[in-house]
């Protein structure tokens, strides 16, 4: 919806070759539109090259869309640099935090953030379910993808489903406060998984541990 919105600024879109099917087929369907995504690699270590994405970061582009916390390799992208950027050159600056809501803090009224997806089943919550983080100062426009009753502020029509919403209210509420607990647990347990498998040869932990989280 941003990306149409936005069009009169350009139709260039920039994202990242290991973004989960969501995102990549979005971009795919929206180059059948007449946009142009560029899909950029990621280092060895799962992490976006920062050089390359100020290189590929042009008047025109308007969408960024990079995943928070990659859902396969559990690497934690640098969202506050990448925001900046695309703040800098007035580009909206989409963020899928499916994977890290509810196991790093995330605090929206400091990051550069335009849009921030979510997905209640990620953090235990019932699936159907999931949220958009809009920004409103200034605010960001969307295009409705979904029709009939003006529902969310035109933005997706379709009557509320109160117990879903109700279950992610109380699943973030639950995963925030157990969120340090809950982190050093899998610390320990994957510690304990690689003291157990370290010494098999042609074993090795694929993405950046230091940038990362350990579920």
């Amino acid at each position: 919806g941003a990306a149409e919105f936005y069009q009169k600024k350009g139709k260039h879109i920039i994202t990242v070759k290991t973004e989960h099917k969501a995102v990549l087929d979005t971009c795919r369907q929206l180059e059948r539109e007449g946009f142009e995504v560029t899909y950029l690699e990621v280092q060895e270590d799962g992490l976006i090259d920062l050089d390359a994405f100020k290189a590929a970061l042009r008047e025109d582009t308007v969408v960024v869309s990079v995943m928070h916390v990659n859902n396969e390799i559990g690497v934690i992208q640098d969202i506050e640099t990448i925001g900046n950027l695309c703040r800098a050159n007035k580009t909206i600056f989409h963020v899928d935090a499916a994977q890290s809501a509810g196991k790093v803090a995330i605090n929206l009224e400091q990051l550069p953030v335009d849009l921030m997806s979510f997905s209640a089943h990620k953090m235990y919550g019932p699936k159907g379910i999931g949220a958009l983080y809009v920004r409103r100062k200034p605010r960001v426009r969307l295009n409705a993808q979904m029709h009939g009753g003006g529902h969310e502020r035109g933005m997706r029509s379709g009557t509320l489903p109160t117990h879903q919403i109700v279950g992610f209210g109380e699943a973030a509420r639950i995963a925030k406060e157990e969120m340090a607990a809950e982190s050093e647990r899998f610390r320990a347990l994957g510690e304990r998984l690689w003291n157990g498998v370290k010494d098999i040869e042609e074993v090795y932990i694929n993405g950046n541990q230091e940038h990362g989280v350990p579920h």
